[in-house]
């Protein structure tokens, strides 16, 4: 397209560029002085990672495996394998109180609870098969008429 005026010429002088049209109000240039840094960087969030560490949040502490070994052996004692997995249970949830007290993890309560099934479970299995010997027993020396 070719410019009827010429090349580059405009219908405003230089010093014209500025100023407001006839009947035009002029507002002034307004800046944000907030943004005046170019990277744009807020320095209330100083890691991106975890913008609530600030505000009270704490990462959950790990728990401890071996407190869900426990508890999971614990319940296979009392359905599915009544004595070996019971006294798997017993000794994963010492262990595991052990762990959890030098190391700090969660599960306390997964151990506990794994160690009070394991034994219920252990002491179930003794009187149900102490029960079934006295009954065998007293079943065969009982006579007959």
């Amino acid at each position: 397209m070719v410019n009827p005026q010429g090349e580059g010429s405009d219908q405003f002088g230089e010093s014209d560029k500025g100023q407001p049209y006839e009947g035009q109000q002029q507002y002034p240039q307004y800046q944000n002085p907030q943004y005046q840094n170019p990277q744009y960087q807020n320095p209330q969030y100083q890691n991106p990672q975890y913008p609530y560490a600030g505000a009270g949040y704490q990462a959950p502490t790990p728990t401890n495996t071996l407190a869900i070994v426990s508890l999971v052996l614990a319940i296979l004692g009392l359905t599915f394998l009544p004595l070996l997995a019971s006294i798997c249970a017993v000794v994963c949830g010492h262990i595991s109180r052990g762990q959890i007290k030098r190391t700090g993890e969660g599960g306390s309560g997964l151990a506990t609870a794994g160690l009070v099934i394991g034994y219920v479970s252990i002491a179930l299995f003794v009187i149900i098969v102490a029960g079934i010997i006295l009954f065998a027993v007293a079943a065969s020396t009982s006579s007959t008429y």
